[in-house]
């Protein structure tokens, strides 16, 4: 099920400039806290412009002062949404990080300000991650007793090593951006005024390359851990559904 037009516009923006994308989660009052909503918009819209051929890179940030504040505390308590779904019943939540994971086109994260829980794991299958100086990445998974999902538990140990994703998962880390592009979480990072533009300049220098090479190379080094990465989100889905049916 979708969510209807009038949702996606409240919970995410889109922007096209040379062939350049740009998605704005779009919930500055709330931080950006994730919502089913927001997890349906962002499915349409990533979905959309994979298929248009206008569009040969996407940028992802959030407005405001917040990337993304975690899940949206009102949903929690698992009421039906606008979307038709329940908190993590909806696709972005339980298989869209593989698609991600297979897009041809450049994926970049502009991590404007504080990410936390999902506004994390959502940008680890990304190809690139920037932030700015304000940005910091918070894994309260332990703290909070829940399990990652997004395919966390494949993509931060090949971000940061196994030893480091280990740490940061059981010890529930919090990470300043200066933490983050020490640990290899992102990639640089930059002052505030100037992460888009140079999320966009980033975007510019790699769709300037021949559109079918970027999706070859691509589709070339995910090959290999294409199943690696189906069975890391199944079995995140099952520990998730396990932890809610022992904790009710």
């Amino acid at each position: 099920m979708r969510a209807d037009p009038q949702a996606q516009d409240e919970t995410l923006r889109l922007d096209v400039a040379d062939a350049v994308a740009t998605l704005t989660l779009d919930r500055p009052e709330r931080l950006n806290a994730y919502t089913p909503e927001m997890g349906e918009a962002l499915v349409g819209a990533i979905r959309g412009l994979l298929a248009d051929e206008a569009v040969r890179a996407i940028v992802l940030t959030g407005a405001g002062r917040g990337f993304c504040a975690g899940a949206d505390r009102a949903c929690l308590d698992g009421p039906v949404g606008a979307s038709g779904y329940r908190l993590g019943e909806e696709p972005f939540l339980r298989g869209f990080a593989i698609e991600l994971s297979q897009a041809e086109k450049p994926l970049i994260a502009a991590v404007n300000g504080p990410a936390v829980g999902i506004g994390v794991t959502m940008i680890l299958p990304f190809d690139v991650r920037i932030a700015s100086v304000r940005a910091s990445f918070d894994f309260p998974f332990a703290r909070l007793g829940l399990a990652p999902g997004m395919g966390a538990s494949f993509f931060l140990p090949r971000l940061v090593g196994p030893a480091a994703a280990k740490r940061i998962l059981l010890s529930g880390a919090r990470l300043d951006a200066a933490q983050a592009l020490a640990a290899g979480l992102v990639s640089e990072i930059v002052e505030p005024d100037a992460l888009l533009a140079r999320a966009h300049a980033l975007a510019l220098s790699l769709i300037g390359r021949d559109a079918a090479i970027i999706a070859a190379l691509k589709r070339v080094l995910g090959a290999v851990d294409r199943a690696a990465i189906a069975q890391a989100v199944a079995a995140e889905q099952a520990e998730i559904a396990h932890l809610a049916q022992v904790r009710r």
